[in-house]
């Protein structure tokens, strides 16, 4: 099966939107573990509202979804996301712009 698509769907989230850098580090952060919002904003030095707009668009897309806890919602990488991490890493390595700057979406642990 190739990953085409998936990489021109991924190229279009991170290169072809104006929200793409945000979006990227979005999902940087969230690689790492999952999140709230509040979260995602004082890790990112980004307004709570500003992370709350990508959240969304990122979740009508599949490339994040929502867990619901007692008292807020933690947001974690997609099934999407976590099956095609090696199309995702060539993305986000063509949105660095160099091989020097290589990013390891592989899971720590």
């Amino acid at each position: 099966m190739s990953d085409r698509p998936i990489k021109t769907f991924f190229r279009w989230v991170l290169l072809g939107t104006r929200g793409g850098p945000t979006r990227l580090l979005i999902l940087l952060k969230l690689r790492d573990s999952p999140a709230n919002a509040n979260q995602l904003a004082k890790a990112l030095r980004l307004n709570y509202k500003t992370i709350l707009h990508h959240l969304e668009f990122l979740m009508e897309n599949n490339l994040v979804e929502a867990e619901e806890g007692k008292y807020d919602v933690k947001y974690r990488l997609s099934q999407v996301v976590s099956e095609n991490m090696d199309t995702l890493d060539s993305v986000v390595n063509e949105v660095l712009g160099s091989s020097k700057a290589r990013v390891s979406w592989a899971r720590s642990g």
